[in-house]
Parts: structure tokens; C-alpha cells; sequence
């Protein structure tokens, strides 16, 4: 069996334990949908990243007895990943005391690692650092919406 290379330094780890240990009072659920594992390659089910993001969830919830990660099959877990309202993978899939769920869509690297760990910190507490005309103007919605963000790695 091959040992692999954490994807976090000794450094970092240590400084989410510590940021966990102080922030993170409440459980976060991540449902994680990936791909079965393979040495078979089907083109159109190949998910680029799917081994690193699980790689890179499970080291983060290994900091914090808080973070709880469950691995599903997005093929065969389909009608789980449509009532989650999953579309594609890697996807994160995020809930906790907030209401409602964040979904995070690809590898959580660079930059964006920032945003997941802040993302767990706001879906354990069910609070945000939106502004209160922010809030109010969200408390007022009569119905569902789908916002999504798009980044790309510059």
C-alpha cells in the first residue's frame, strides 16, 4: 500500500485544529459526490480532481471531530444526489445548524480553500458576516432562489 503526501502542511493542519478548536462549536455534514474509484477511464464520467477533493475533505475533517464526511456515489446514489440537488462532481455538499444547504462544485484549492472553511464556519453557526441591510433584504424573499458563483483560478 503507497503512503500518500498530505495536501496540507503540518503547518496548516495545525492552524484549522486551532481555528476549529475556537470557532467551530456545532457539526457540519458534508456529503461528498464523487466517482467510484477506477482503472477503467469513461470519458464521459470522468471527474477531474474527484480523488484530491476527497483526499483534501478528509484531511480537513480529520482536524475537527465537528466536520463529519460522507462519500456517495453519484452514479449510484442518483436519486440521493437529485434530492440534494446535485448536478455534477466533485461536489460538496454542506449542512448544518444554518438553514438550507451550500453547495461547493469542484477542488476547494487556492482561494478557495479559504471560502469552504469559512463556508463550514457559517453553516455550523447558522450566522454570516452579511451586513444587516443584507440580511433584511434576504429575510424579505417569498421564494426559493439559486444563486451561483463562479470563479476561475487566475
Amino acid at each position: 500500500m503507497e503512503e500518500r503526501m498530505a495536501l496540507l502542511s503540518d503547518k496548516d493542519q495545525q492552524t484549522l485544529r486551532d481555528l476549529f478548536a475556537k470557532r467551530l462549536t456545532e457539526d457540519v455534514n458534508i456529503t461528498y459526490f464523487t466517482q467510484h474509484d477506477s482503472v477503467l477511464v469513461v470519458p464521459s464520467l470522468e471527474c477531474e480532481y474527484c480523488k484530491e477533493t476527497r483526499e483534501l475533505l478528509e484531511e480537513v475533517s480529520a482536524l475537527s471531530d465537528h466536520i463529519k464526511v460522507t462519500v456517495k456515489d453519484f452514479v449510484k446514489d442518483e436519486a440521493e444526489a437529485q434530492r440534494m440537488g446535485v448536478q455534477r462532481i466533485p461536489a460538496i455538499v454542506m449542512e448544518g445548524k444554518a438553514k438550507g444547504r451550500v453547495h461547493f462544485y469542484g477542488i476547494p484549492a487556492g482561494y478557495e480553500f479559504s471560502t469552504l472553511v469559512e463556508d463550514l464556519f457559517d453553516v455550523a453557526t447558522g450566522e454570516t458576516d452579511l451586513q444587516a441591510a443584507s440580511l433584511q433584504a434576504v429575510e424579505n424573499i417569498q421564494q426559493d432562489v439559486h444563486i451561483q458563483v463562479f470563479v476561475t483560478p487566475t
